[in-house]
């Protein structure tokens, strides 16, 4: 691979709108499977809530991505309350929402028609790779320093609105998210 300059113009393009967005949610992780609704919305003081809820309305978890970065856990289920998977489920959310992207740290590694963006982490580096024209978003990685852990791919709407669905799947063990956007009806 070819590294090259960073183009942050590409990346912000692509950037979804999670203004207001509600999700029919399929989590599967080492042999259990979950169901429920995930709302994603941007709240007054500019930090964005995540919720997840079963279908009767009992919260598993209830996370709030702050402005500066910040990270708040209100409410999750003792089952998942484990310190693992919380950094696990914040990590995902903040790569498909792309936050914490250090433009003055991101670079750029070119491959056979593919671009990789990547913005360095604490941890591991986050991947936004498209096509080497910047037309389309072909998927998004974490990895470690040594290999993908994470890939996740978003399936766009119409452009200004947030995703038709989205797809997180884990590499190094069974841990399967998918979203698909609850279009409301129009008014009879």
């Amino acid at each position: 691979m070819q590294r090259t300059p960073s183009d942050e113009t590409c990346i912000e393009k692509f950037k979804p709108d999670f203004h207001h967005a509600e999700y029919k949610t399929s989590v599967d992780v080492i042999g259990k499977h979950i169901s429920g609704l995930l709302l994603i919305k941007y709240m007054p003081d500019r930090s964005t809530r995540i919720v997840f809820t079963n279908e009767m309305g009992l919260s598993f978890f209830d996370f709030g991505f702050l402005p500066d970065s910040g990270f708040i856990v209100y409410h999750i289920v003792q089952q998942m309350n484990k310190p693992a998977l919380i950094k696990t489920l914040r990590r995902d959310f903040e790569l498909i929402m792309f936050r914490n992207m250090d433009h003055t740290k991101s670079y750029n590694l070119g491959d056979s028609g593919l671009v990789y963006h990547a913005y360095p982490q604490t941890s591991g580096i986050n991947y936004y790779i498209t096509d080497d024209q910047c037309r389309e978003l072909v998927k998004m990685q974490r990895s470690s320093n040594k290999k993908p852990i994470m890939e996740a791919v978003i399936y766009k709407g119409l452009p200004g609105d947030s995703p038709d669905s989205v797809s997180i799947r884990h590499l190094n063990f069974n841990f399967l998210i998918s979203l698909k956007k609850i279009i409301p009806l129009a008014a009879q």
